[in-house]
Formats: C-alpha cells, structure tokens, sequence
C-alpha cells in the first residue's frame, strides 16, 4: 500500500500540475494508494506523525510528492522506530535533496522507482535543538547569511511570481545580492564533538549538512553522505565581502573549499553560540531566529528510495 502525502502548492502550483499525472498513472495501473493534500504549512508533519505512528505496517510505503520543505515537514514528523521506508517524488524549484542523493528529479521517472525499486539505502536524520524548540533536516540546517536568504524567500510574492515561470532559483540570487551587503556579521564559539571551543570572528554563515548541496546547487560540503554518521559543516569567515562573495560563487562547482575564508570540519555533534541572534534554517525552512544551537544525528536513519 503506498501513503501519499501531496504539497499542491509546491513550486507555485507544480506540485498540483504532477499529482495530477502520477494520480492518473496510479489508477490506470490499478495501484492501491491512499492520498492527503497539505493544506498549510505544518500539516505534513501532523499527517506523517499519525500515519507512521499508529501501527503501521513495515510492507508500506510512505510517499512524498512536494519539494525539499515538505519532504522536511514528513521526516519531522516520522516516528522513527516505525522501520519506514519513504519514496520521493520531487516537484520543487531547489531539488537538493534529489541532487545530494543521486535520486531522479524527473517525477514520473521517480514515481516509476518507487513502484519497482532496484536501490533502497538509508540516509541519517540530522537533528538541530535549540532553547526554544527542535527540528530535523535531511540536507541541512544552518545559521547566518544562507538562512537569512531561506527566511526572506519563503515570504517573498517574488518568488511565486518567478516558480511559474520555473525560474524559481533567481528568487536565492536576487535575494542573496540584497541580503548579502546588509547582513550583520557575527562571533562563533563551536565545539565539535565535545571537544575544545574554537571561536571565529566576522562569520558569514556556518552550514552544518548531511548531503552536499543546498541553495538549489550550492556545493557547500563536497564529501557530505548520506549515511555515513557524519555532519559536514562549512563555516565562512574572516574575509571581506568582496573576497566571501567569489567564494560563493565558487561553491557552485564546489571549488571554494581552499580559499581563504573557508574552513571545512567533520563530527558527530556540535555546539554552536552566535554573539548575535540569526536566522536558522532547516531544509531551507525557518527554524527561528536563535543564538545557540546544538546540531546531531537521530540514532535512527531512515530508509529511502533511491532508485
């Protein structure tokens, strides 16, 4: 039995335009599904909360017709102990998580892998507490610069405008050159895995990631895999914004890893204080704006459909 849960409102009204085709597919092929439409953000993580957690059966399959942030919204919401397996059929302007996993992005190449799966792997649940509250992400999380752009993107009537006409990635650029000039710089004091703080100074953003992309393709963290129990984390510091503005640029193709201002870490767990409040994000969806958080992996990963 396949548990769809469907974002119509994914990129503009996309997300609506390919359940439409995958719905069609499903009945003509006599496939039994059941289907729930979100109908706001945070409903996906109620609906993915009751469906996993009252008995469900192991031969199921759990299935996400959104983009990233409604895939982020299923996972929160996963009961981890439920041995789910979830399949992915990505119809978002962004599409890290397609990207970061090797997944199709075509949907209904997609839908096809997850009626006949050849790969199913587990990817790691990253978890990001902070005093006031607790999210999961599966791509990233992150505080600063890219997280300021994930806050104003998800109010800005730009970007609606921009996902009909699939230009949607335009809305990070035009939102990046703005914020990037105004944005305040802060002090870092990280600790990794327990260990010594190291303090940082004049810090852009740290991103902690799970898989190698987020922005819609920027490589922040080239060796980040999906199951290998390890958080990748990139912090930008240091340097003046002409000098932190090429290194983003560079970070498309995931050549900024040795230029002045980057510095790359490894760890299981890391502690984080800002000396300024800053926006996070988790999977390119607000997590408030905070000052301290601490960054883990849940003990359990979860199954996925790759291919």
């Amino acid at each position: 039995m396949y548990h769809i849960i469907v974002n119509p409102k994914s990129s503009s009204g996309r997300g609506a335009r390919i359940w439409t085709q995958v719905r069609r597919e499903l009945v003509r092929r006599k496939i039994p599904f059941d289907a729930v439409l979100t109908r706001s953000r945070g409903h996906a993580v109620r609906l993915s909360a009751k469906l996993t957690g009252q008995g469900w059966d192991n031969a199921d399959t759990l299935v996400v017709v959104g983009g990233d942030g409604t895939l982020n919204e299923v996972l929160d919401g996963i009961c981890l102990s439920s041995s789910v397996t979830v399949g992915y059929i990505p119809t978002g302007s962004g599409n890290d998580f397609a990207r970061g996993t090797g997944m199709s992005a075509d949907p209904m190449t997609a839908l096809e892998h997850i009626l006949h799966p050849s790969t199913v792997g587990l990817i790691d649940v990253g978890q990001v507490s902070s005093p006031h509250r607790r999210d999961r992400f599966a791509i990233s999380t992150g505080i600063g610069f890219d997280a300021a752009i994930c806050h104003a993107a998800l109010s800005s009537p730009v970007k609606n405008a921009l996902n009909r006409f699939h230009l949607g990635k335009l809305t990070y650029a035009a939102l990046a050159l703005r914020i990037f000039f105004t944005c305040p710089l802060t002090d870092l004091t990280v600790s990794f895995d327990h260990g010594n703080p190291i303090h940082f100074s004049r810090v852009y953003f740290a991103a902690v990631m799970n898989l190698p992309y987020e922005g819609g393709g920027l490589k922040f963290c080239p060796h980040a895999r999906r199951d290998d129990g390890m958080l990748d984390v990139l912090i930008v510091s240091g340097v003046s914004r002409l000098h932190a503005a090429v290194l983003l640029l560079a970070a498309f193709a995931g050549k900024h890893t040795h230029l002045p201002g980057s510095r790359l870490f490894r760890c299981r767990s890391m502690n984080l204080k800002s000396s300024l409040p800053l926006p996070v994000h988790t999977d390119g969806e607000s997590a408030g704006i905070q000052s301290e958080l601490f960054v883990t992996l849940e003990q359990t990963p979860i199954r996925i459909i790759l291919s």
